[in-house]
């Protein structure tokens, strides 16, 4: 009698388990159905401004590597939106031989054994002048769906960085120029030009704010702050618009490494946290 209830119970208990599975794939399936790809960055220091891709070493910029110096690497985590199996994770590295030229290398893997997206880039930057920074980047795309053959496309990125002054900083980046698409043409991949700008009223506050358009959605509007508290902590904000979502986070800083914490608010689902730490970039 006890041992048929207890079966009884585990396969309730199981049937539940699977509907709440069913009902998750149900809300996520149209975000996917959308683009593959769609998230292109999970930076944490980036989120937490807005989502900013144009601005910032670690950003989606490939002009932006060749103002650093020397090694610098960097890794970040999430779990999109907290639910499993959505696991994202970037690793980044940089190597400046001199001040005017920076080689990059990263790796982007979204996903779990069913439905994986992976990318793989290298990108060169290179300091014309002291006003103007230009960055090529090339990506290797990769998508896998369990009972599908996998799919491989290749982008082109070319991004500029221009410094009118100490305080004031503007940024250009067009992504996939190429036109990419995956699985023969089926599903094409984010096309998207981003116009960012960065301002330093003052020492200890920074203002960015960015206009970005992707070809399949409208206009989005970008805007974050950073109050930098003490030498070894920042405090960061963002929102945006087309998604209408909020965010923010904190960094930390001791010698060259930092530390990176960020959230990120989603209009249905639940939010994002995302994590970071890198080195030499500070």
């Amino acid at each position: 009698m006890g041992s048929g209830y207890e079966c009884n119970s585990r396969n309730l208990n199981l049937a539940l388990t699977m509907c709440r599975k069913l009902i998750i794939v149900l809300i996520l399936l149209p975000a996917f159905c959308l683009a593959a790809f769609e998230v292109q960055s999970i930076n944490t220091s980036s989120i937490a401004l807005g989502s900013i891709t144009s601005l910032y070493p670690g950003s989606l910029n490939p002009a932006f590597p060749a103002r650093q110096k020397s090694l610098f690497m960097r890794a970040d985590y999430a779990r999109l939106y907290g639910l499993s199996g959505l696991d994202y994770y970037q690793v980044q590295m940089g190597w400046n031989p001199n001040t005017k030229n920076c080689i990059g290398l990263y790796l982007r893997n979204l996903g779990n054994p069913v439905y994986q997206e992976k990318t793989v880039g290298i990108s060169y930057g290179q300091s014309l002048r002291d006003i103007l920074s230009l960055g090529l980047s090339v990506h290797l795309y990769n998508i896998a769906i369990a009972g599908y053959q996998s799919s491989t496309a290749i982008g082109l990125t070319l991004g500029s960085v221009w410094n009118l002054n100490e305080q004031m900083q503007i940024a250009v980046l067009f992504q996939n120029i190429n036109s990419p698409s995956i699985y023969e043409c089926s599903d094409p991949l984010p096309e998207c030009f981003s116009l960012g700008a960065r301002y330093i009223p003052l020492s200890k506050i920074e203002l960015c704010g960015e206009l970005f358009k992707d070809t399949e959605f409208p206009f989005s509007l970008r805007v974050g702050a950073i109050i930098k508290l003490f030498d070894f902590m920042d405090l960061k904000f963002g929102t945006q618009l087309n998604p209408d979502r909020y965010s923010g986070g904190i960094s930390m800083y001791w010698k060259k490494l930092s530390l990176d914490f960020a959230f990120q608010h989603h209009q249905i689902l639940p939010y994002t946290l995302y994590y970071g730490i890198g080195y030499g970039l500070k």
